[in-house]
């Protein structure tokens, strides 16, 4: 019995995997609408929440100053990222130069007299191929954008009805406050995972532009909001948060000491965030096994890209708080948590 359970899982496993990846085209767009969704739900909640005693603001202020701060995150990271993107378009041919008789010096250091091998790999990488790869992902991001806002706006239409329509699937038994309480939980966790991600990529960001233009590194606003978006990423996002803007230092600059200031400096503020300030905030509310966020890094970036990347954890606590509920499931949810401690199964 326990083999054919097994099995049957493989065979459940395999086809969701399949089904992920056959309809990415369809999922993508609906899967980044729920996410906006819940970013301008989560902060119109907060502006929501009583000031100054019991003063609240009137009811549909909240949801517009949601609306328009996402909005205007959204035009500021936008309009940074178009001024820079012609930019770094412009000199790439002086950054392919300079890398090239790095790689040059490099090889003349290490003792080797001719290495066409090596010159001939670096010729054929070319970085104007790379930004252009990097512009059609965002021009791919644009063109579904309006699909995305119909499914966002679809959500909020269907928020007015989902626990009507929860007390009418779940009725007697206490299902309905069963299910209601898993997901007070799964939105708890979230929320807090994304609040101190938030607040950190920030503080991240920030610093590494004040230590980029104190150095004179080219774009330096460009790789700031870059650094943003790398701390969402699990563990390898901190290391290209380090390494991207350090080896353009070292491009651009003729001497060291640009390089190894930033690499150093940046990349202290980098590891010592990532490593002791978020793990020692973040406590044990996400209780996230390492390993399982390092293999859902890659199974949801290969079979999401970049936004499986980005969303990879998310995904992994709703399974983990959703596999906790039901008792053939939690020994999954052990599996997956980092010590063995997993929720109770909401009554």
């Amino acid at each position: 019995m326990t083999l054919q359970r097994a099995a049957l899982w493989a065979v459940v496993i395999a086809a969701t995997i399949f089904l992920l990846v056959a309809g990415r085209g369809l999922l993508l767009p609906f899967v980044l609408g729920i996410v906006l969704w819940y970013m301008v739900d989560s902060l119109a909640d907060t502006f929501a929440q009583p000031r100054l005693g019991d003063l609240r603001l009137p009811k549909p202020l909240p949801m517009v100053l949601a609306v328009l701060m996402i909005g205007g995150l959204f035009w500021i990271v936008g309009r940074t990222i178009g001024r820079n993107v012609q930019a770094v378009a412009e000199a790439v041919p002086s950054y392919e130069a300079r890398l090239t008789h790095l790689v040059e010096q490099a090889t003349r250091l290490a003792g080797i007299e001719q290495a066409p091998t090596l010159s001939e790999l670096v010729a054929r990488i070319s970085l104007a191929d790379t930004v252009g790869s990097v512009a059609a992902a965002a021009a791919s991001v644009v063109s579904i954008a309006g699909l995305i806002l119909i499914y966002t706006l679809f959500l909020f239409v269907e928020q007015a009805h989902f626990k009507r329509k929860l007390g009418v699937i779940f009725h007697g038994d206490g299902q309905e406050a069963r299910v209601l309480a898993v997901l007070a939980r799964i939105d708890r966790e979230i929320r807090i995972y994304i609040r101190i991600k938030t607040t950190l990529a920030t503080a991240t960001s920030a610093l590494a532009y004040v230590v980029m233009s104190s150095v004179g590194v080219d774009f330096a606003g460009f790789w700031a909001v870059m650094v943003f978006f790398f701390y969402y990423i699990p563990t390898v996002g901190s290391i290209m948060a380090i390494i991207a803007p350090a080896l353009l230092t070292l491009i651009q600059f003729d001497n060291l000491t640009p390089f190894l200031i930033v690499l150093l400096v940046f990349g202290s503020i980098q590891v010592v965030t990532a490593n002791v300030i978020e793990p020692a905030i973040m406590g044990r509310s996400l209780n996230l096994s390492p390993l399982v966020v390092i293999v859902s890094l890659i199974v949801w970036g290969t079979i999401w890209g970049v936004v499986g990347m980005f969303l990879c954890v998310p995904i992994m606590v709703v399974a983990l708080i959703v596999l906790a509920q039901f008792e053939t499931t939690r020994p999954v949810a052990v599996l997956l948590s980092a010590d063995g401690r997993i929720p109770e199964s909401t009554p």
